[in-house]
């Protein structure tokens, strides 16, 4: 499940990095933008870029919130619950909309805040768990979802279905990643005359990608000669 495959007729389910498919565009970045309604477009870009080459469901996401403590942050979205949950669903919806099956990715620590918002927004997506204890704790907290499977790709609850249909229209890949870059310019600390590249406790302006068009925006905002445009992780 850790490599996208370059194409194929059977049914495949990965679990890789977003930034690995549309570079830089990372759960952390878009948890940071300003319009969290493009993590809904980001779903459908990398739905359709995972369907032309034969996947059926994306494996992503974290029920935990970004903490100090985490080795790798691009893979949480937010020291919020509620924008955890919000981003987690918009991107399966636009996934689904693209024909991949989302699964949430429940291993690890579990913030129940995250599951309690996500079974508001009626998000409770199929999971990926360790094993049944796992599911069981989600469900005595409220999600209950129709497809449960486990890291080896074992099915516990329900049977994989796949969805037929696929995203036709065209996708400037491109033009959505840098919006999405774009809207993700925090402003940490106006103190530290510093850019942090994926580094949400680096100070400074934080930035998710070290192309020179973003470095130049994020240098702007720290002489004050434009605004931030994204929120605090």
């Amino acid at each position: 499940m850790s490599e996208i495959p370059e194409s194929t007729s059977t049914s495949v389910a990965v679990n890789v990095p977003l930034q690995s498919i549309l570079k830089d565009v990372s759960l952390l970045c878009l948890g940071s933008s300003g319009n969290l309604n493009l993590s809904r477009d980001v779903g459908i870009a990398v739905g359709k870029i995972l369907k032309e080459r034969g996947v059926s469901y994306y494996v992503f996401g974290s029920f935990d919130v970004l903490r100090r403590t985490d080795p790798e942050p691009l893979l949480k979205v937010s020291s919020s619950p509620y924008i955890t949950a919000q981003v987690l669903s918009l991107l399966a919806e636009g996934l689904s909309i693209a024909g991949v099956v989302p699964v949430f990715n429940a291993t690890g620590p579990v913030n129940d805040q995250v599951v309690t918002a996500l079974i508001t927004r009626k998000a409770t997506y199929p999971v990926m768990v360790e094993d049944m204890e796992k599911y069981e704790y989600l469900k005595k907290l409220g999600y209950t979802t129709t497809f449960v499977m486990d890291t080896k790709g074992n099915v516990l609850v329900g049977r994989p279905v796949r969805f037929s249909w696929a995203y036709g229209k065209e996708i400037d890949y491109e033009d959505l990643r840098r919006e999405v870059l774009e809207s993700s310019v925090v402003l940490l600390d106006k103190d530290t005359k510093k850019i942090s590249v994926n580094d949400p406790w680096g100070g400074g302006v934080l930035v998710f990608s070290d192309e020179e068009w973003l470095l130049k925006i994020a240098q702007a905002v720290l002489n004050g000669k434009r605004n931030p445009t994204g929120r605090v992780p």
